[in-house]
């Protein structure tokens, strides 16, 4: 293990652990830095910590932090004490095992247990098998390799929404692509899929119709080469669920890797034999990252026909510790919010109302449209707010997303963590996410008034954060 992931360990053990309240349950100190190591392990560099900085490449810390205010769910969040709690005691039963094969029996029980969990959450025993992966990027990149194995060598086109709603790393892994490391790029064995990727919403940042992107997802599906795949997102990365109708007879892969979904539409979805992509790190507040693919047991022929050709290609382990330690510490939101749900709709509209008041008080702020409000349920209701932010000095003028990151890590700095900016065009936008936890532990009312507060401050200036972000200075 790197002396820096060390250090970073033995800081956090003294720093961020105890507020003087309650200390969360963590393995021995003799254990602690094998454990941090462990969290951040099976992924890939979005999860590396800076040591500088003992924060991801999205500002965000991988240990608890519970004086940070969090509202970026969309992005990714710090592990809750809880979750840290659950997470530690998992590894101590590895690291308590005598022998190797003591130890892939425990992890082999815990992944059979993570797996039988999200099936009862998303309504899908009897009608799926769970296959974990580091990220919902890499279970998209298991859809994608599943999907060519049914029909080797066949040409494929994945029809998707663009990038900025989607993530950078989306379109390679649609197009059966490495999309991480030295490899990025590359793509899998055999595999030979184009893309084509449809605009969500305007040059101006208005989400299109629904009835123009069913329109423009079916018509590049026509069009395209070889057998198409219409990647049905459910949950951008603005909140968006597009397209909306698909006709029978098309292949389909649901990105829900932000997990806002309700457990119905995910078991029509594999009713139909979609294959559903979700994530415990995204709505579930999980440490980045946790991914799982749905898989329809129907297509059950395609599954075994995928393990043979692309497990080894793909090196994606069910077994390994780092997933295994991310999903245990999502678990325990995900287990008392389906104890709750009937209950979140009412929570979730009050505070969609008061993030709305945030963004309406405060002159330089613009919100942009996201999902509108839709039956009574909570999932039906936005839970994602995307605003841009006015130039102070030139207020007609939209801040694009290389400004917008500066003003990110400068809230970050402060100790506030939002989403982080996404391309709206020529304009960049920033997001208030709420999540799972922000439901359930009501903390996220005093936060919206920091945020307020923090957002009213900075954006009245003419750019000072801008040059502050710059310098390097915290």
């Amino acid at each position: 293990m790197p002396d820096d992931l060390g250090n970073f360990a033995q800081d956090v053990s003294s720093r961020s652990l105890s507020n003087g309240r309650h200390t969360p349950h963590a393995p021995s100190l003799a254990r602690f830095a094998g454990f941090a190591a462990s969290l951040l392990g099976d992924g890939d560099s979005r999860v590396a910590i800076d040591p500088r900085t003992g924060t991801n490449k999205y500002a965000c810390p991988s240990m608890p932090a519970p004086d940070l205010v969090c509202f970026s769910s969309c992005t990714a969040s710090p592990i809750s004490r809880r979750g840290f709690e659950r997470a530690g005691e998992c590894y101590d039963a590895f690291a308590g095992a005598l022998s190797p094969r003591d130890r892939a029996e425990r992890l082999q029980t815990y992944r059979h247990d993570i797996e039988d969990i999200l099936l009862r959450h998303f309504g899908a025993n009897g009608l799926a098998d769970v296959i974990l992966c580091p990220s919902g990027t890499d279970a998209l990149l298991t859809a994608a390799a599943v999907l060519a194995a049914e029909r080797p060598g066949e040409m494929m086109t994945a029809i998707l929404p663009n990038a900025s709603e989607t993530g950078t790393g989306v379109p390679l892994a649609a197009s059966g692509r490495r999309f991480d490391g030295p490899a990025t790029g590359t793509p899998l064995p055999g595999c030979a899929i184009d893309s084509i990727q449809v605009p969500l919403r305007t040059l101006a940042g208005a989400p299109r119709s629904d009835g123009e992107l069913n329109g423009a997802f079916i018509s590049a599906a026509k069009s395209a080469r070889g057998r198409p795949v219409i990647y049905l997102t459910h949950g951008s990365k603005t909140g968006l669920v597009a397209p909306t109708e698909i006709p029978e007879g098309f292949d389909v892969i649901v990105d829900a890797c932000q997990s806002r979904i309700d457990p119905e539409s995910v078991a029509a979805y594999l009713r139909r034999g979609w294959l559903v992509a979700v994530t415990g790190s995204k709505f579930f507040g999980g440490p980045a990252f946790s991914g799982a693919l749905l898989f329809p047991r129907a297509r059950q022929a395609s599954f075994s026909c995928f393990g043979r050709t692309w497990s080894a290609a793909l090196h994606h382990d069910a077994n390994t510790l780092g997933m295994i330690l991310r999903w245990t510490a999502a678990l325990h939101t995900i287990e008392a919010f389906e104890l709750a749900a009937a209950d979140m709709a009412g929570i979730l509209r009050n505070l969609a109302s008061a993030v709305n008041q945030v963004l309406c008080d405060i002159p330089a702020l613009v919100p942009i449209a996201g999902l509108p409000a839709g039956g009574a349920g909570w999932a039906d209701m936005p839970s994602i707010f995307t605003f841009a932010v006015r130039d102070a000095a030139e207020p007609r003028r939209l801040r694009p997303v290389a400004e917008l990151r500066l003003l990110y890590e400068h809230l970050a700095r402060d100790g506030i963590l939002l989403g982080q900016p996404v391309d709206l065009g020529s304009f960049g936008g920033l997001r208030i996410a709420i999540s799972a936890r922000d439901l359930l532990d009501g903390r996220a009312p005093g936060g919206l008034d920091i945020v307020r507060d923090a957002l009213a401050d900075v954006t009245a200036s003419s750019g000072s954060w801008r040059r502050v972000s710059a310098s390097g200075r915290c």
